[in-house]
C-alpha cells in the first residue's frame, strides 16, 4: 500500500469533545465507578418528547428498557373516540365498521372485545407531525399529486384540441361545449394553485380487550386493519410503532377516560430527543457516543405543544407534575423556558416546588435560558424559581474541536448568550455551568442519527445527567439524600472560572465526595426560605434605579428553614423535624460595602437579622457583586449553608443633558462590557452609535458583535423592554489596515427615569481583539392632556377637535411630522355561552387528588371582507395574557370556521389568525381548581383587534381655530428643549366598514424620521362616536285622504301574514299540526277579504312553501314542490311582466313637487314587483330541479330579469348546475360551485348547511368527471372542513 502523504500526521476525531464528559468530572467518576452510571435512577424529560426509535435510547447499560413511559401531556395528539359502533361481517368472517373518514375498515377477527363495541375517532397526520417533519411530506407528496394532476391537464388539453380541430365553426351549442373545456383547464389551474395538501387521514379505533383499553390506527389509510400495530398505554406494554417508511415517524398511545380518548403520542421536534441522548444515551456499540448516565432511565413528557409550534402550555406542565410524582422519577429536566413579570410563582413553580421537589424527593434541573449576556435575562422556571438546579451554559477547547470546526482557540468560558441573573427578586438566577453543546442522537424523521445544538437547552441535560450519576452512587453506597441537600452540595463543590456573579461549573466527583464526606449533617436536608422585608419579601438585594443606588440601606432578613414534606398526605407535617433542627451559624459579607452580624442561632422558627448594604461609594455605570454567606459554624468546610445575593446596578448620569460616550473599550473573544446609563426623565427614545476602526497598520478582524439594551419595569417581563442586535464588526474592506472607520446606528424605545443596562459583547467564537466606541443620545416626545397617559392617547371620536401639550423636555427635536394612523378596529366581545366542568381525574387530577375544573367560554366574532381577502384578527384577553410561569389560571383557546374547522390555536400569547370574511368562534378554556374563582371569570370580555385593509388618518394641526372649519395648519417641525406646543387632533366623521359605536380605531402617533425599534411614541385609541342620523330633507309629500277602518284592516292584514311567513318555524308535531290548520284557514280569510293578489301575501305563501318542500319527508316531496311551482304561477300571474318590463327599460324623467313623489311611489311599486318576480321565477326554477324536470326556459327567464344569476345564494347556483350538468358542461358547473364557495370565505351562521352541500357537489363533479385525484383530495379534506364536532382542548 502507498503510504499516504500529508502535511501532518492526521489525528484521532476528538469524541470526547462531541458530548462533553471530561471537564465535569463524569468520566473519571464512571472510570472509578463504572456501575454508578445512573443506574436506578428515573429521567423525567419535559420537552417537545422524546423519540422512542432514536439511537440510543432503548436500553440502559444494563439491559433495562430506557424509556420507561411517554405522555403528551400538551393534548396536541387528542382524538376524541366517543362514537361507539358495531361491526357487520363480509363474506370472509371479516369484521368491518365504517370510520370517520368514510372508509371501510376490515379488523382482526381474531381480536378480544368481550364488549363487542368499537370507539371511532379521526386525526390528520400534519396535527401530529413536527413542522419540518410536515414540510418534508408536503413537499414529496405534492410532487406525486402534480404527476396525477398533470396528467388530467395533458388529457383536458387533447379534448380541446381535438374539439377546435373538429369544429371550425362554431354554434351557439359549441361555443358552450368550448367554454366548459376551457373552464375545466381553468378549474384545474386554480385548484393547483389553491393546493393544500390535507395529508395523512387516520382514522382510529379504540376497544376494551378484556384487561386494557386499546388502539389501532389506519395509518396506511387502506382500511386494514388485521394487521396493524395494536397499541394500549406506552407504560404498560412499552410498545410503539411508524406511522410509514415514508415519514419514519413514530408514535405511541394512552387511552384517558373510560375510552372516551385516545391520545396519539408523537414528538413535537427533535429537541427533546437530543436533550434525552445528551442525558442518558447508551451506545453499547460504542461507548464514546454515550450520553452522561447511560444506565439511567427516562419518563419522556411532552410540554411542546405542536398546535403551537412546540410552544409549552400550562395545562402541559401541570400534567406534567403528575407524572412526573405517578412514575416516581427521581429527577427532571426541562430545557424549557420562558421571561416571566413575577419571579418564584405561578401554579405550576408552586406545584413543582412543593410537591415534585419539597414532597416527593425530585430533583428538578432546568436551563437558564440562552437570553444574554444583558443582566436579568434569565427566564422561568430555571433562572427564577427557588427549588429548581439552574444551569447555564459553558464552553470548553475539547468542544471548540470537536463540535465547532474554529481556526483557533478561544477563551473558554460561558457562551455569550448564556443568560444572566439577577432575577428581578435578586436570587442569583444561575447556580452552576456546565456543558452547553452536544453531538447526538435525534429523532429517525430527520433521517440522520446526530446533530448537534446548543443553548442552555443542552447544558441542562448534561447537568441532570451528571447529577444522575451521583444519585447512582448514593444509592449504590445506601446513602439517603434529599434535593436540598444535592443541590447546595453541587454549588459548593463547583469549581470556580472566574465568573462574575461566582457561579461555579460543575464537577461530579468532587460534589459526590461532598455527599459522602458530609452524609453525617442532617441540617443539609433543610432549604432556606430568604426574604428581604423591605424590598417586598425580596430573595434577594437587587439596587439598580438612581435613587436607591446613592443611598445606604439597613434591610431586615428574614430566614426560613423549611423541611421536605411526607409523601402520605395524612401523616402529621414536619413539627417533629422542626423542634429537633437547630444549626449555629457565621455569616460573612463577601464585600466591604456590606455589613452583617457575626452569628445566627438557627431554630426551625423563622429567624430575622438587619444587614447595612452602603453602595454610595461604589463606582458608577458598573454592576457590582456580593454575597452574604451562611456557614455551619461547626463545620465550615461544607460550604455555606445558604447564600443571599446582592447586586448593585448602579447608574451613571449624562455628561450632558441628552449624551454619553464611552471610548475605545476593549474586547475580545467573549469578553463583556456593561454600562449603566440613568435614562433621563421624558426620555422616550435612544441613539446608539456603534464605532470601530482598524489601526493605521493593522488589519482588524472580522467579528461578531451582541449589543443589548436592557431596562427593568416592575411587574413587566424583561423581553418587553430589552432590545437585541448582531453585529458583524471589521466586515468586507473595514478591516483592512488603515480602512475608513465603520459606524452602525440602532434606534430604540426607552421609557425615562428607568436605568439602562447597555450591554455589549464580542461572540464567544469571534476571535481577534476590537476596540469600540459608543455614543449614545436621548430623545424625547412627550404628549399629555386631559385623554393622555405614558406613550398612550385616548382620543373621543366624540369631540370634534381633541388638545393635547407636545413638549421636548431632553434635547432640540428637529424634523417633527406628526401623523396618526389609525389601522386597527378593536371590538369588546362577551362570551354567548361559559360552562365549568370538572376535569378527568385519570389526567388532570392535582396531586392529593384534588379536582380540576375547566370554564368554557365561547365568543361569536365577524370577520367583513370580500372574496379571499383575508383580515389579521388578533384575540386578546388583556388579564391573562403573557402570564405562562407566572400565573395561577391556565389558559387555552381554539378558533374554528360555522363547520368547526379550526383554522387556529392559541395560548397566553397573543396570537394573529388570518381569517377570510365568515362567522367564528374562539372557544377559551381557563383551568383552575377553584371552581369559585372560575365562576367570577365567566363573563370576562375579550378583546378582537381586526387589521384594517386601509388605515384611517386623523389630521394634526397646530391651531385650533383652523382646526375647527378643517383648515390644515401645520405643526411645528421643531422643538427646542423645554418647548411646550399644542396640537389638535380632528376626528373623522368616516368609518371603516364593520365599524359601531362603542367600538374603537387603535393606531399610532408618529412624528417622522428614522424607524424606532419598540414601543411607538404614542399608541392611540379612537373612540367611535354615536352613528350619525340621516338629516331628512325637505321634500314634497302626497296628500292622501287618511281612511282609519281601511289603516286598521292593512294592519291586521300585515300582521296575519308576517305570522303566516313564521308559521313554518314550529319544531313540536302537535304545534305544527296545529299551524298547518292555522295557516290553511288563515290563506282562506285573507284570499276572502279580497287580497289574493296582494303581492306580500303571495310571496308569504311561496315562502311557506319553499320551507315545507325543503323539509318535507321524501315520500311527499314531490307533492310539495309542486305547491312552489303553483305559489310561484301565482305571482307571475299577478304581475304584468310586459308593462314591468317597459318601465324598467326606460329612464325616468325628472320631475318635481306632487309629480316627483308620485313618481317615487310608483317606483317603489315596481321594484317591490320585480323583486316578487325575481323571487317566484327563482323558486320556479328551483322547484324544477328538485322535481328533475326540464328547468332550461326557468333558468332563461331569470336571467332576464336576476344579473349574475347562479352566483350569489345558493339556490341560485343549484339552478345552474342543473341546467349545466343536463347538457355536460361539467367543467362550468365545477367552476361556478368553486366561484361560490371562494366567496363565502369561512362560511356564515345561516349558510354553513349551504357550503357542506356545495362541498359535496363539487366532490360529486369530480366524480362524474372522473378526477379521482382530486376526489381524494376532497375527500380527504371532508373529515377536516366538516368535523362531528368542535375539537379537544
Amino acid at each position: 500500500m502507498t503510504a499516504l502523504k500529508t502535511i501532518r500526521p492526521i489525528p484521532e476525531f476528538p469524541l470526547q469533545g462531541i458530548l462533553p464528559k471530561e471537564e465535569t468530572e463524569a468520566a473519571s467518576y464512571l472510570k472509578k465507578y463504572p456501575n454508578y452510571d445512573g443506574r436506578k435512577t428515573i429521567i423525567a424529560i419535559l420537552d417537545t418528547g422524546v423519540d422512542p426509535g432514536a439511537a440510543g435510547l432503548q436500553v440502559t447499560s444494563d439491559g433495562k428498557p430506557k424509556i420507561v413511559d411517554i405522555v403528551d401531556c400538551s393534548g396536541s395528539g387528542d382524538i376524541p373516540t366517543t362514537t361507539i359502533v358495531k361491526p357487520t361481517e363480509n363474506d370472509d368472517g371479516i369484521p368491518v365498521i365504517t370510520g370517520l373518514t368514510g372508509r371501510k375498515l376490515h379488523l382482526n377477527k381474531n381480536w378480544k372485545n368481550p364488549s363487542g363495541e368499537y370507539r371511532i375517532g379521526i386525526k390528520r397526520a400534519y396535527d401530529l407531525f413536527p413542522s419540518d417533519l410536515a414540510d418534508r411530506i408536503k413537499e414529496e407528496r405534492l410532487a406525486e399529486f402534480q404527476k396525477k394532476h398533470f396528467l388530467l391537464v395533458a388529457k383536458v388539453q387533447e379534448e380541446l384540441a381535438a374539439f377546435i380541430k373538429a369544429h371550425t365553426t362554431l354554434t351557439e351549442e359549441d361555443q358552450r361545449t368550448k367554454a366548459d373545456l376551457n373552464a375545466r383547464l381553468d378549474v384545474l389551474k386554480d385548484s393547483l394553485k389553491n393546493f393544500s395538501d390535507p395529508g395523512p387521514v387516520y382514522d382510529c379505533v379504540v376497544f376494551h380487550d378484556g384487561n386494557v383499553w386499546r388502539a389501532v390506527v389506519d395509518a396506511k389509510e387502506d382500511g386494514d386493519l388485521k394487521d396493524a400495530p395494536l397499541l394500549t398505554n406506552y407504560k404498560t406494554e412499552r410498545q410503539y410503532a411508524t406511522f410509514s417508511n415514508q415519514d419514519k415517524c413514530n408514535y405511541s398511545v394512552n387511552i384517558y377516560d373510560d375510552g372516551n380518548m385516545l391520545s396519539i403520542v408523537v414528538i413535537a421536534g427533535s429537541h427533546g430527543t437530543h436533550v434525552a441522548a445528551i442525558t442518558a444515551a447508551n451506545h453499547p456499540d460504542e461507548p464514546a457516543l454515550n450520553g452522561v448516565a447511560p444506565g439511567a432511565q427516562i419518563v419522556s413528557i411532552k410540554i411542546g405543544d405542536s398546535r403551537l409550534g412546540s410552544m409549552e402550555t400550562q395545562h402541559a406542565l401541570t400534567r406534567a407534575v403528575k407524572v412526573i410524582i405517578d412514575d416516581n422519577c427521581d429527577l427532571a429536566n426541562m430545557s424549557y423556558g420562558e421571561a416571566s413579570s413575577y419571579p418564584d410563582i405561578g401554579r405550576f413553580v408552586e406545584l413543582m416546588r412543593e410537591e415534585a421537589v419539597g414532597r416527593h424527593g425530585c430533583i428538578f434541573v432546568s436551563s437558564a435560558g440562552n437570553a444574554g449576556p444583558a443582566l436579568s435575562t434569565v427566564g422561568s422556571p430555571g433562572g427564577t424559581s427557588s427549588g429548581v438546579v439552574s444551569v447555564g451554559a459553558f464552553q470548553s477547547q475539547a468542544m471548540q474541536q470537536a463540535e465547532y470546526a474554529l481556526f483557533e482557540a478561544v477563551p473558554e468560558r460561558p457562551y455569550t448568550w448564556s443568560s444572566r441573573g439577577p432575577t428581578l427578586d435578586g436570587a442569583v438566577g444561575v447556580d452552576i455551568y456546565a456543558p452547553g453543546a452536544a453531538i447526538t442522537s435525534i429523532p429517525e424523521y430527520e433521517l440522520s442519527k446526530f446533530q448537534r445544538m446548543n443553548g442552555t437547552s443542552m447544558s441542562s441535560p448534561n447537568a441532570c445527567g451528571c447529577i444522575s450519576l451521583i444519585l447512582s452512587g448514593l444509592k449504590a453506597e445506601n446513602k439517603a439524600y434529599t434535593p436540598y441537600r444535592v443541590h447546595r452540595a453541587l454549588v459548593n463543590a463547583a469549581k470556580d472560572i472566574q465568573d462574575q456573579f461566582r457561579v461555579g461549573f460543575l464537577q461530579v466527583e468532587k460534589t459526590f465526595e461532598h455527599l459522602m464526606t458530609y452524609h453525617a449533617y442532617d441540617e443539609q436536608d433543610v432549604t432556606y426560605k430568604i426574604q428581604i422585608a423591605e424590598r417586598e419579601n425580596a430573595r434577594g438585594i437587587y439596587l439598580r434605579e438612581w435613587e436607591e443606588c446613592n443611598k445606604a440601606h439597613t434591610l431586615t432578613v428574614k430566614v426560613e428553614p423549611k423541611f421536605m414534606k411526607d409523601i402520605d398526605y395524612n401523616k402529621p407535617d414536619i413539627n417533629e423535624k422542626k423542634l429537633a433542627f437547630e444549626c449555629r451559624m457565621a455569616l460573612v459579607a463577601t464585600e466591604s460595602w456590606i455589613r452583617v452580624p457575626d452569628f445566627l442561632f438557627m431554630n426551625g422558627a423563622v429567624r430575622q437579622f438587619e444587614i447595612k448594604v452602603d453602595p454610595t461609594q461604589l463606582t458608577a455605570g458598573v454592576a457590582h457583586f456580593a454575597e452574604i454567606q451562611a456557614f455551619d459554624s461547626a463545620c465550615p468546610a461544607r460550604g455555606p449553608v445558604f447564600s443571599i445575593y446582592v447586586t448593585v446596578a448602579k447608574p451613571v448620569e449624562l455628561t450632558t443633558q441628552s449624551y454619553i460616550k464611552f471610548e475605545n473599550v476593549q474586547f475580545g473573544p467573549g469578553h463583556i462590557e456593561r454600562r449603566l446609563i440613568r435614562v433621563p426623565a421624558g426620555a422616550t427614545h435612544a441613539e446608539a452609535v456603534i464605532r470601530s476602526a482598524s489601526g493605521v497598520n493593522v488589519a482588524q478582524l472580522s467579528a461578531k458583535f451582541v449589543v443589548y439594551v436592557a431596562q427593568l419595569i416592575p411587574q413587566l417581563r424583561n423581553d418587553h423592554t430589552n432590545r437585541g442586535y448582531l453585529v458583524r464588526l471589521g466586515k468586507g474592506s473595514y478591516g483592512e489596515a488603515g480602512a475608513e472607520e465603520q459606524t452602525e446606528i440602532k434606534r430604540f424605545s426607552v421609557d425615562g427615569n428607568h436605568t439602562m443596562e447597555l450591554c455589549m459583547a464580542q461572540y464567544w467564537d469571534s476571535p481577534g481583539a476590537h476596540s469600540v466606541t459608543v455614543d449614545v443620545t436621548f430623545h424625547g416626545i412627550q404628549i399629555s392632556g386631559a385623554s393622555s397617559g405614558p406613550r398612550s392617547v385616548f382620543i373621543n371620536g366624540a369631540d370634534h377637535v381633541t388638545r393635547f401639550h407636545v413638549a421636548a423636555p431632553i434635547r432640540r427635536e428637529e424634523g417633527l411630522s406628526p401623523t396618526i394612523a389609525l389601522d386597527t378596529l378593536r371590538k369588546i366581545v362577551r362570551p354567548s355561552e361559559s360552562v365549568i366542568k370538572p376535569l378527568v381525574r385519570d389526567r388532570d387530577a392535582l396531586p392529593n387528588s384534588r379536582l380540576m375544573y375547566n370554564l368554557i367560554s365561547s365568543y361569536p366574532f365577524k370577520v367583513e371582507g370580500s372574496g379571499k381577502e383575508t383580515v389579521t384578527v388578533s384575540p386578546r384577553f388583556p388579564s391573562l395574557n403573557n402570564l405562562l410561569y407566572d400565573s395561577p389560571l391556565e389558559m387555552f383557546l381554539i378558533v374554528s370556521d360555522v363547520n368547526n374547522k379550526v383554522v387556529g390555536f392559541g395560548d397566553v400569547y397573543v396570537k394573529k389568525f388570518k381569517l377570510p370574511k365568515g362567522d367564528y368562534t374562539l372557544r377559551l378554556q381557563l383551568r383552575h381548581e377553584s371552581e369559585e374563582t372560575l365562576e367570577k371569570l365567566r363573563h370576562l370580555p375579550g378583546v378582537f383587534d381586526f387589521s384594517l385593509a386601509k388605515s384611517q388618518t386623523l389630521e394634526v394641526s397646530g391651531n385650533w381655530p383652523d382646526a375647527l372649519v378643517s383648515k390644515k395648519t401645520a405643526f411645528p417641525s421643531i422643538l427646542e428643549r423645554g418647548d411646550t406646543k399644542a396640537a389638535f387632533v380632528v376626528s373623522s366623521s368616516e368609518h371603516p366598514k364593520g365599524a359601531k359605536p362603542g367600538d374603537f380605531l387603535v393606531g399610532q402617533w408618529n412624528w417622522g424620521g428614522p424607524r424606532v425599534d419598540g414601543n411607538p411614541i404614542a399608541r392611540v385609541v379612537y373612540a367611535i362616536a354615536p352613528e350619525q342620523i340621516p338629516i331628512k330633507e325637505e321634500t314634497t309629500e302626497l296628500e292622501e285622504e287618511i281612511n282609519v277602518t281601511r289603516q286598521l284592516s292593512e294592519q291586521v292584514r300585515d300582521a296575519q301574514i308576517a305570522w303566516l311567513k313564521k308559521s313554518t318555524g314550529y319544531k313540536a308535531d302537535k304545534d305544527k299540526e296545529a299551524a298547518a290548520v292555522a295557516r290553511k284557514e288563515l290563506i282562506a280569510q285573507l284570499e276572502a277579504a279580497g287580497h289574493g293578489s296582494h303581492l306580500p301575501f303571495l310571496l308569504a305563501q311561496l315562502d311557506v312553501a319553499l320551507a315545507l318542500a325543503e323539509n318535507a319527508e321524501e315520500s311527499l316531496k314531490d307533492e310539495k314542490w309542486k305547491e312552489v311551482l303553483a305559489a310561484s304561477d301565482k305571482i307571475t300571474a299577478a304581475i304584468d311582466q310586459a308593462e314591468l318590463a317597459q318601465f324598467f327599460g326606460l329612464k325616468p324623467i325628472a320631475l318635481h313637487g306632487k309629480a316627483e313623489a308620485e313618481q317615487k311611489k310608483i317606483k317603489k311599486e315596481k321594484e317591490e314587483a320585480k323583486s316578487a318576480l325575481i323571487a317566484a321565477l327563482k323558486a320556479r326554477a328551483v322547484a324544477l330541479v328538485a322535481l328533475k324536470e326540464d328547468s332550461d326556459e326557468a333558468y332563461n327567464k331569470l336571467s332576464q330579469w336576476s344579473e349574475g344569476t347562479g352566483t350569489t345564494d345558493w339556490k341560485s347556483v343549484g339552478v345552474y348546475l342543473a341546467r349545466e350538468r343536463k347538457h355536460g358542461r361539467l367543467g362550468l358547473a365545477l367552476q361556478r360551485v368553486n366561484s361560490w364557495l371562494s366567496e363565502q370565505g369561512g362560511g356564515s351562521k345561516d349558510g354553513a348547511g349551504n357550503i357542506k352541500a356545495a362541498l359535496s357537489t363539487r366532490r360529486d363533479l369530480l366524480r362524474e368527471l372522473n378526477w379521482s385525484v382530486w376526489e381524494e383530495y376532497e375527500l380527504s379534506w371532508d373529515g377536516i372542513r366538516l368535523p362531528k364536532g368542535p375539537a379537544p382542548f
